[in-house]
């Protein structure tokens, strides 16, 4: 064994080494939904977790960048198709001194695209700038949503054989798909129901009198419209979705209606209901 020469009966040594930095790693990313249908003019909540390692020390672990996207990694936010999250939070478990949990929360729009998306937990390492990273995939379903902020279509007081001043219904797309839309009188079999003592019912659908609507302003009742029947008619608008990247209101579209009162046989208030769904186009 080597000897240390010493001026007295001992001495002390200064020993080191130097630890090589070891790169972190990300474990399986579990959140709290992997298909999910978006609330409609609304939001949801996306909660994804992970076990994050580092081989020197849970405490060498300086940050974590989430990103949930269904276009390419890298690109701008975008509420449509790419989410960023640059706050998860750490919190050690307890378990090992070189494991920690992170969490990230995701507030998911109403018109984000329905498709395959693609979480991704990107982690770093204080020491060397190293990173690990891994990814989990999430479906986002399609939703077919309207809303339509009128409660009534409401023509007034006309007297007999008079068209009524036009009206208009606004209606919102408030899923994440194309809209077509379906329209029916849905109360009484095609007819409003006229209150004076011994009237005839006002069929919508009448050849030349009844209820009208269309997509173009200011038409004329006897154009080429559609027909408010019982039957629950399609009606081809090709209405889209918000394709705004923030968190905008829906798009609206205007639906345009008359009225014809026939020359006799009716008195009273006519009414009925009338119903707008959506279908995707």
């Amino acid at each position: 064994m080597p000897s240390v020469l010493a001026d007295g009966t001992d001495d002390n040594l200064i020993t080191s080494v130097t630890v090589g930095n070891e790169l972190p790693t990300v474990g399986p990313i579990t959140c709290n939904s992997y298909s999910f249908t978006p609330i409609a003019e609304s939001t949801i909540l996306l909660n994804c977790t992970a076990t994050v390692s580092d081989p020197n020390g849970y405490e060498d672990l300086a940050g974590i960048r989430a990103e949930f996207y269904n276009d390419t990694r890298g690109l701008p936010a975008n509420y449509t198709k790419h989410y960023y999250n640059d706050t998860c939070s750490f919190t050690q478990n307890g378990t090992t001194s070189t494991n920690s949990t992170v969490e990230c929360l995701f507030t998911i729009y109403y018109h984000a695209n329905p498709a395959d998306w693609t979480m991704y937990f990107n982690v770093t390492d204080g020491t060397a700038g190293a990173t690990g990273n891994n990814t989990e995939t999430i479906t986002i379903q399609s939703l077919t949503a309207l809303n339509v902020t009128h409660t009534e279509i409401n023509f007034g007081s006309l007297d007999l054989g008079d068209t009524s001043a036009q009206q208009t219904t606004t209606i919102k797309n408030t899923g994440n798909v194309e809209l077509d839309i379906r329209i029916n009188e849905s109360l009484n079999a095609g007819n409003m129901t006229c209150d004076g003592s011994g009237s005839d019912n006002l069929t919508t659908s009448a050849a030349a009198t009844g209820v009208r609507y269309n997509t173009t302003n200011s038409f004329n009742f006897d154009d080429t419209s559609w027909k408010l029947t019982s039957e629950n008619d399609l009606i081809d608008v090709n209405w889209s979705k918000s394709y705004d990247g923030s968190s905008s209101a829906p798009p609206e579209y205007n639906l345009y209606w008359l009225i014809k009162i026939p020359s006799s046989g009716i008195s009273g208030t006519c009414t009925t209901t009338t119903r707008i769904s959506a279908t995707a186009s």
